[in-house]
């Protein structure tokens, strides 16, 4: 009886084990971001939670990708794929409209995001009509309060792809949002002093940046980093630049002679600013106190200071 006994509790145990191994635990969510700084916004919501994987390198144009056979097989792959939309990745369009509708996030069309005023006295240049971007500046994570937007609609994207992680995500996007208010009020407070130094950046992508603190852009280099500023734009920079510019903002993965040699003909300090973040970056709000500071670099001591 004992030994019947034993084979029982064995058998009991047996199947109890099998019944464990017959249910997979829950895979993560696959979270696929076109460009690094929608990575930075989708790890604070995701936590260990989902995977995360950014598309396009930093050094690589968001505006013109050619993308190879193994970026569109994880662009299939992914449970989700969070852009900004074709005002920004217009090559990721067509590849993502194959996609079902639940596989894809973009960020350019949530509701309530926040657009700079357009200002004629800051953007002398601003209002020319061109086909790199659409109407309004794609570059919408440059204003924390539209990463805050962005992380929140994501948490009810991921928690309807994961519900045993809903209330995570949920958790994770709301100490997002009460961080993002705190840098919110640092950059505005940290930047006041510089409200009014001119200063001209390498392609027109800062307008979140630039309205939400208040700073005074006067002029950019060329509307889109892969376009060449042609020479009547040049002179007019150079106006410009002579008088009220006092800085000149240049790019990590984009170097002109040319407006070297115009910085120092006009006795302009030149800085640097990143709006995708390089390798050291691994926050979002590393990637926008870098760029805060980039502006009082160079403002610490210019020609007008």
């Amino acid at each position: 009886m004992r030994y019947c006994g034993v084979l029982f509790r064995y058998a009991l145990f047996s199947a109890a084990l099998l019944l464990v191994v017959a249910i997979p635990a829950q895979a993560k969510v696959q979270l696929l971001a076109s460009l690094k700084p929608l990575t930075l916004i989708a790890q604070e919501v995701a936590g260990d939670q989902a995977d995360v994987s950014t598309l396009l390198p930093v050094s690589a144009s968001p505006h013109d990708y050619p993308l190879k056979m193994s970026d569109h097989k994880r662009l299939r792959s992914a449970d989700l794929v969070l852009w900004i939309g074709p005002e920004m990745e217009s090559f990721l369009a067509r590849p993502l409209a194959n996609l079902k509708p639940q596989q894809v996030m973009t960020a350019y069309q949530l509701e309530g995001l926040y657009w700079p005023e357009a200002d004629e006295s800051d953007h002398h240049h601003h209002h020319q009509n061109h086909s790199g971007h659409g109407s309004k500046d794609p570059h919408i994570w440059l204003d924390p309060r539209n990463a805050a937007l962005i992380a929140q609609a994501l948490a009810e994207r991921l928690a309807q792809l994961q519900p045993d992680s809903a209330q995570q995500f949920r958790a994770n996007a709301q100490r997002f949002s009460v961080s993002l208010q705190q840098l919110d009020e640092q950059l505005m407070q940290q930047l006041a002093p510089v409200k009014n130094r001119g200063f001209a950046v390498y392609h027109e992508g800062y307008g979140h940046f630039v309205g939400r603190y208040g700073l005074h852009q006067v002029a950019y280099v060329t509307y889109i980093p892969e376009r060449r500023p042609g020479a009547k734009h040049l002179q007019e920079l150079r106006g410009v630049l002579a008088r009220e510019g006092e800085c000149l903002f240049m790019e990590p993965y984009y170097k002109m002679d040319a407006m070297e040699e115009m910085a120092a003909s006009l006795d302009l300090r030149i800085g640097l600013l990143d709006p995708i973040g390089d390798q050291q970056v691994s926050s979002y709000r590393q990637l926008l106190e870098q760029l805060g500071q980039g502006f009082l670099t160079c403002f610490a001591d210019g020609r007008n200071g």
